[in-house]
């Protein structure tokens, strides 16, 4: 399955000069990297997708996935 990964990164946020308490709840690096892994180790191909911009970008283009989360 075909599986594409959207988030908010925290340091992402924070290089764009959003405060610590604002990015509290976003994701840290090593979260979405466990994620990955544990979805290829079950045999998915994984793409990473971030914010969801990018998302949006991509689906204008054509790409899609079979799982988005």
């Amino acid at each position: 399955m075909k599986i594409g990964i959207t988030y908010d990164l925290r340091s992402e946020y924070l290089a764009d000069g959003y405060s610590e308490e604002e990015t509290a709840e976003f994701d840290r690096d090593d979260t979405i990297e466990a994620i990955e892994n544990a979805l290829r180790a079950e045999g998915h191909q994984v793409e990473r997708i971030g914010r969801i911009q990018n998302l949006v970008r991509k689906l204008a283009s054509g790409q899609r996935w079979d799982l988005v989360f």
